[in-house]
């Protein structure tokens, strides 16, 4: 560290805590005991592609506050460029069950729509933060109870 004095060690890590909890303060206020990482720690899903166009990045793009760290079952790392932004982000969350009780279960982290004006365009956003799965169909009875609606494709 570029400092105008030397420091120990010992004064460069009471530094580092001292800068980090005024950051969580001004954030979270100053009682702790109502502090909170997923308070100002998110889970950021950016669009593919539109993210970068800053007036689409609202309406497109989404975020979730979310718990976890680098070492968490459920990883939520950060980068110090924006350290309460995890961007690196299970996507797709799958358990495989091999028993005859075919119990599979998958999620997918936004939504099941690719279109922003589709109700299901981020209709997974609460399971995945919940870290709750949805059911695999894997029987024909199974798929049409689930079903939504049917689309016949004809040729013409």
């Amino acid at each position: 560290m570029n400092t105008p004095a030397k420091e120990t060690c010992d004064q460069a890590v009471t530094n580092a805590l001292q800068e980090g909890l005024a950051d969580l303060r001004e954030r979270m206020g100053s009682d702790m005991a109502r502090w909170r990482w997923d308070a100002i720690h998110h889970a950021v899903f950016p669009h593919q592609g539109l993210d970068a166009v800053s007036v689409l990045r609202p309406i497109l793009s989404r975020s979730v506050p979310n718990g976890g760290d680098w070492s968490t079952v459920d990883v939520g790392p950060v980068a110090a460029a924006s350290p309460y932004d995890q961007i690196s982000i299970p996507g797709y969350r799958q358990i495989v069950d091999l028993s005859a009780a075919n119990d599979s279960r998958f999620l997918d982290a936004v939504g099941e729509a690719g279109h922003f004006l589709s109700p299901h365009y981020d209709d997974f956003l609460g399971d995945w933060r919940a870290v709750r799965h949805r059911k695999m169909r894997m029987t024909r009875s199974d798929v049409d109870s689930g079903a939504l609606g049917t689309l016949r494709l004809t040729p013409r």
